[in-house]
């Protein structure tokens, strides 16, 4: 690689914050990431859209009754497109949350560093959950657990219960610690997170026990995946509200300040 398009990360010990350095990086004034979290809710609108519309408006064996390119743009299927992006999501949400308490903790907010980092591990095992089907193979426990006579099928929905508590605990943790926006959209994204995980769920195995497989079946499930991604969105855009970035044409780089309480730790 050459160094004109060499990057490096650094610390500065005279305000404690961290310097990214790019020779691409544009002029001076603060970096705006509105536009990108807008693409990134863009292409999951995308994908939902394709993996009903593909089925719907193309009569073909591989885009019908489970064929091939049915099955690997459906976001109800596990192993596939939209499930790559949903993992894809969750990492990188997990990384910046990681990054953002590497931040607050040289900025000397310790507690909301511990915050940072117990949401990052819980959001990374939601990336690990999504992409193994770790859930889908709770089925079992919940059996043992209980009996539903009406034909509900998910059982792995009685442990998850569990599992949604400890996360949801988390990042209650994480959002106590926090002020102002980036309180406001970890609350927000994890409550749609885990509504759409769970609650929609549930909603979806009602249809299943009703015998809807129809319109309304497909539109739960769509929903359920789509809130699911706007939810990791919002988490993400909580992570990058904590953050202030700033160009420096000086040092031909991007400084990341910590926002603590509202304000930018200097």
């Amino acid at each position: 690689m050459s160094t004109e398009y060499a990057q490096g990360v650094h610390r500065d010990p005279a305000d404690d914050v961290a310097t990214v350095h790019s020779r691409q990086s544009p002029p001076d004034g603060a970096v705006r990431l509105r536009r990108a979290w807008w693409i990134l809710l863009g292409v999951s609108v995308l994908l939902n859209g394709v993996s009903m519309a593909v089925p719907a408006l193309i009569e073909h064996p591989l885009t019908n009754d489970r064929g091939e390119v049915q099955l690997y743009l459906d976001v109800f299927v596990e192993g596939n497109l939209p499930t790559w992006w949903s993992v894809g999501l969750l990492g990188s949400t997990a990384v910046l949350f990681g990054f953002v308490g590497w931040l607050a903790r040289g900025a000397g907010a310790r507690a909301e560093s511990w915050g940072w980092w117990c949401g990052a591990v819980l959001i990374g095992l939601l990336s690990l959950d999504d992409h193994t089907q770790l859930h889908e193979r709770l089925d079992r426990i919940g059996q043992r657990l209980v009996t539903f006579d009406s034909g509900f099928p998910f059982y792995w929905l009685i442990p998850g219960l569990l599992a949604g508590a400890v996360v949801a605990g988390g990042l209650l943790l994480l959002a106590a610690r926090l002020r102002g926006r980036p309180r406001r959209l970890v609350v927000a994204g994890g409550a749609l997170l885990l509504w759409s995980a769970l609650g929609m769920e549930a909603m979806q195995g009602l249809w299943i026990a009703a015998g809807e497989s129809g319109p309304l079946y497909v539109l739960t499930y769509h929903a359920e995946e789509l809130g699911e991604n706007v939810g990791v969105l919002l988490l993400m855009a909580a992570a990058a509200s904590a953050v202030s970035l700033q160009r420096v044409p000086a040092d031909a780089g991007v400084t990341a300040r910590y926002r603590r309480s509202g304000r930018v730790e200097a």
